[in-house]
């Protein structure tokens, strides 16, 4: 025998005799141990090769590899993981929509100055001219009507250039019209149509550009558009002197074509989205694939891995009062292996006040179990210490039992590729089972009428718009009706122009840090608006008209940031198309019928009566967005408390 520290000959050797004596001894000592590590060696062996045939054969499919969405027949539809770049290209859309609007809107903005006295030689009558005038922003209002089918087919610069194009035939057809019949259709119409696609695609675009910085882009473009009513009318009194009212249209003809190489710039977005391309086959059927749900057995089975993914928690099923499941426990609630038990284990986070049912199961008859236990208050917590439920090793046990089953993902698989193949006869359904209402309902998105608080934001952009659209009109009159002359007019419009431009380029910078929702800032510009003119109506002082122009135009500026935000800040991307048009046709609606109101309120009063009339609607519209949000917070306030 050797020695195993230095390898050499032992000097105490040990005979053979002694040898086999502790070597019978030993034997005999160990059977018992032996026989109980064949049994632990047997369990072992059992579990490994149990565990070996699920990992081979019952582990469900790896998911598809995530893929950017894109659905060739609904271009509007840029799918729900959708993430806007805000930022890079999309800065060159906010310019490009800027410049496009700045290059359309010259001939709506100045058609008293350039068709005045044409008009006039042509014989028309005032109330001809008014027709004229009203029915081109009805027309690109009713437009907005389109707006759902027409973005759903094609790209917004798809639009916007259709758009571009109707607008410059329409300007130069304008130019050479000498009938009423052809102002109607040359200016009213086919501008007018132009105008309204060209303006709503360019909103879209920045909508669908921008989600974080959504306000600093409107205020952008905004601010951009808002140069023209500043320096247009020197331009257009001097290209007349020049040019004539002919070629000076002629020349607006060529400034609006400007909006079609912006439009040029409206690139899709999912080229300037991160994300690697796929085929759109290869899309169909990653989208078609549904995700696979893990049976009791293999839940169990991944919860015994080591280092799986529901090692650390304890895993609880409370939207079933009969069925225990596995999910992981809500976002906030603090984690402990093996310990979130009894009361810690009774909230499904730290923010909420809702106490959490456990229920426990047997593997015989799982339908027929009841509640072993209701919640304990946590004002008894103190008094009753014992009273606390700890089912945690019970449920455990019993989980456990349930999980010695066999494996069931294939019959799970089963069962969804049964339910989507019922599904699929109630979801494709044939366009003859359809009627005809619900045709015409889906096809310009009427149904979102059924959404209150939809109608009530467009009801109250409506009304807003009819007060602001009136009181930019009869401004000069209101204040020729003052007795104030030309020079102090021009000076009180110019200071409430430079203010709203002003404002219009610092209110995203101002109201970045302040986390309150667009709906607020457009309300306080909409009734500080009011205010505002409020004090115009009941003064005749010069001065206090001017300051309060000032402060209509800081609040003006504030308004038109927060108007185009409304709407998209409350209707999903894929919906707004449809939702902003219902708003314009609305909208274009309410003022071809109502403006004849206004009018007669004058005649029938004065200007004063009719400024509290406008700003009595503005008041309204306020009141109700805010009688509703109050009522939603009651509601919710309810709903925490009963839960």
């Amino acid at each position: 025998m050797r020695c195993n520290a230095c390898d050499r000959e032992c000097k105490n050797k040990i005979t053979p005799e002694a040898e086999a004596e502790a070597d019978s001894e030993a034997d005999a000592e160990a059977k018992p141990r032996r026989g109980r590590n064949t049994i632990e060696d047997i369990a072992t062996a059992m579990e490994s090769a149990e565990k070996k045939v699920y990992q081979n054969t019952t582990r469900p499919l790896a998911k598809a590899p995530s893929a950017r969405y894109y659905n060739r027949n609904d271009k509007s539809d840029l799918g729900d993981d959708f993430v806007a770049p805000d930022g890079g290209w999309a800065w060159l859309v906010c310019v490009a929509a800027g410049v496009s609007n700045l290059s359309i809107y010259p001939c709506l903005q100045q058609f008293g100055f350039l068709f005045r006295e044409r008009l006039g030689d042509l014989g028309m009558s005032s109330s001809q001219i008014t027709a004229i005038i009203n029915t081109n922003p009805a027309v690109s209002a009713c437009t907005g009507l389109l707006n759902g089918p027409m973005f759903r087919r094609f790209t917004f610069r798809q639009v916007a250039m259709a758009g571009s194009l109707l607008i410059s035939s329409g300007i130069v057809l304008t130019a050479f019209c000498e009938t009423f019949v052809g102002y109607m259709v040359a200016y009213a119409l086919l501008f007018g149509f132009g105008m309204g696609i060209s303006v709503s695609a360019s909103s879209l675009a920045i909508n669908t550009y921008f989600q974080k910085k959504r306000r600093k882009a409107a205020g952008f473009s905004w601010t951009i558009t808002g140069l023209g009513p500043i320096f247009l009318p020197y331009l257009v009194t001097f290209l007349l002197t020049v040019y004539g009212v002919q070629g000076t249209v002629l020349l607006f003809a060529a400034i609006s074509l400007h909006s079609f190489v912006s439009a040029m710039i409206y690139q899709p977005v999912r080229y300037h989205v991160n994300g690697s391309s796929t085929e759109p086959e290869l899309l169909v059927e990653q989208q078609q694939q549904a995700p696979e749900a893990l049976c009791a057995h293999c839940a169990w089975q991944q919860k015994r891995e080591p280092g799986g993914i529901f090692s650390s928690q304890y895993l609880c099923q409370d939207d079933d009062a009969q069925r225990p499941g596995y999910e992981i426990c809500e976002p906030g609630t603090p984690m402990l292996s093996r310990a979130n038990d009894g009361w810690f284990g009774s909230r499904p986070s730290l923010t909420s006040g809702r106490l959490r049912f456990r229920t426990v199961s047997s593997s015989k008859d799982l339908e027929q179990t009841q509640r072993l236990h209701c919640p304990i208050s946590e004002e008894h917590q103190g008094d009753d210490e014992f009273l606390r439920p700890n089912n945690f090793r019970r449920e455990r046990v019993e989980s456990n039992l349930e999980a010695k089953l066999c494996c069931r993902c294939s019959e799970h698989r089963a069962i969804a590729r049964e339910d989507n193949n019922n599904k699929d006869p109630e979801v494709q359904t044939s366009p003859g089972e359809i009627g005809f209402l619900q045709k015409v309902v889906t096809f310009f998105d009427l149904d979102l009428l059924r959404d209150f608080t939809f109608v009530n934001l467009v009801a109250g952009l409506t009304i807003i718009n009819f007060g602001e659209l009136n009181f930019s009109i009869l401004t000069p009159f209101i204040l020729v009706d003052f007795g104030f002359e030309t020079s102090q007019i021009t000076l009180a419009m110019s200071l409430l122009a430079g203010l709203d431009i002003t404002m219009r380029f610092l209110v995203p910078f101002l109201t970045e840090k302040i986390p309150w929702d667009n709906r607020v800032f457009f309300l306080i510009g909409v009734v500080g608006i009011a205010l505002g003119r409020t004090v115009v109506a009941c003064t005749r002082s010069y001065s206090m008209i001017l300051c309060s122009f000032v402060w209509i135009g800081l609040c003006k500026g504030v308004r038109t940031i927060f108007w185009p935000l409304i709407i998209p800040g409350y209707v999903p991307l894929n919906r707004l198309p449809g939702a902003s048009g219902l708003q314009l046709l609305i909208s274009g609606l309410f003022t071809l019928i109502c403006g004849p109101f206004v009018g007669l309120v004058r005649d029938r009063f004065n200007y004063s009566v009719t400024l509290h009339c406008l700003n009595m609607m503005s008041f309204v519209a306020a009141a109700s967005w805010t009688l509703e949000a109050l009522i939603r917070r009651h509601r919710r306030k309810q709903r925490l408390e009963n839960s």
